[in-house]
């Protein structure tokens, strides 16, 4: 199974849409042949009845302006996308009754030999091939709060693993949307990464848990080992940019200060414990006041306590113990320019 290929394409999941909500191909177009109520109540005959009644009524739910509906549907979608294929969980009986629909309809599509569940091994098989990890790769990291992620989306050469988990990295970092599956984590991240063509990756240093989303261990073990550019920004800068991203950012896409205070109460009550008490009361205070009196001053000054008490003292241990891996520090400028001259 060449997953290259197949990553070409916006295939049709034919899989329900809890199924497909849960995991599927990276940029498929789910048009099930079952929805979820549907494919429920054919579970249920299959389980009291058998597979001949299962189908039955499947085909009897799925049949006249129904079906036709579905038909449609598909055939827009594959005129669109020329070369795409169709696949279930197992590339069986539901992608072989579409086929032959479509196929009564004089359209010819392929069928991904497996469905889901043989790509799905494939991405989980590539993650532990040490042939993939050939490529070399650079890990700019820094401070939080240094512009890394607006660093790396400067380059081609890149991949932005917190774009790809919807999710920026700490206790605070969950966005506005949920995030995917881990398992839809994975498969995007392995699709970007085997369709980046670039003899040398760059990627934010991360750790091994973004939210929910969790990086396989071939993967982190390669980042922890990789080429090191350090981003290096005075304080005073990094407090600004959190400020606009977490604070005035925020608020200008929700207008919703409530909701955006509890989301970060509830992030500090996280790290409670590795906080202590006083340091924690202390930034309680000063985030609620803060969000109380649209106070920018009082923003910056829990947002400083987190950096200056948490934040910079464990990713400076962290950075301690990677001391040899460090090629180059620098401001963003000079990491940019660096980068420019040593990525191709």
């Amino acid at each position: 199974m060449d997953l290259i290929s197949i990553s070409k394409f916006s295939h049709i999941d034919l899989r329900s849409e809890h199924e497909f909500h849960k995991c599927t191909i990276p940029n498929s177009k789910n048009i099930p042949i079952l929805n979820d109520a549907e494919f429920e109540a054919v579970g249920k005959k299959y389980k009291d009845n058998g597979q001949e009644a299962a189908i039955a009524l499947g085909l009897n739910i799925v049949s006249g302006k129904v079906k036709d509906k579905r038909i449609s549907e598909w055939k827009d979608h594959i005129s669109l996308n020329k070369g795409c294929s169709i696949f279930c969980f197992r590339g069986g009986l539901r992608s072989k009754i579409a086929q032959e629909w479509l196929r009564e309809n004089n359209i010819v599509v392929e069928r991904i030999n497996g469905g889901y569940k043989k790509v799905r091994n494939k991405i989980l098989e590539n993650f532990q091939n040490s042939q993939i990890y050939s490529k070399k790769w650079m890990i700019l990291g820094g401070l939080t709060g240094s512009g890394k992620t607006v660093l790396l989306n400067k380059f081609s050469h890149s991949i932005d693993i917190e774009g790809i988990a919807n999710h920026r990295g700490s206790a605070f970092g969950r966005t506005n949307t949920p995030q995917g599956s881990c398992a839809n984590f994975e498969n995007i991240l392995l699709f970007q990464y085997l369709n980046n063509n670039s003899s040398t990756i760059l990627l934010e240093d991360e750790s091994r848990t973004i939210g929910k989303a969790t990086l396989p261990n071939n993967w982190y073990s390669k980042m922890q080992s990789s080429r090191l550019i350090v981003l290096e920004i005075q304080m005073e800068e990094r407090l600004e940019n959190i400020f606009e991203e977490y604070i005035e950012a925020e608020l200008k896409i929700s207008d919703n200060k409530i909701f955006l205070k509890n989301k970060y109460l509830t992030a500090l009550e996280k790290i409670k414990k590795r906080l202590g008490g006083e340091l924690y009361e202390k930034i309680q205070i000063l985030m609620e006041d803060a969000f109380e009196n649209n106070s920018d001053k009082n923003h910056k000054e829990w947002i400083y306590q987190l950096l200056h008490n948490y934040y910079d003292p464990m990713y400076n241990h962290k950075l301690s113990k990677r001391k040899s891996s460090i090629i180059h520090r620098g401001d963003f400028k000079s990491c940019q320019d660096y980068i420019s001259s040593n990525i191709h």
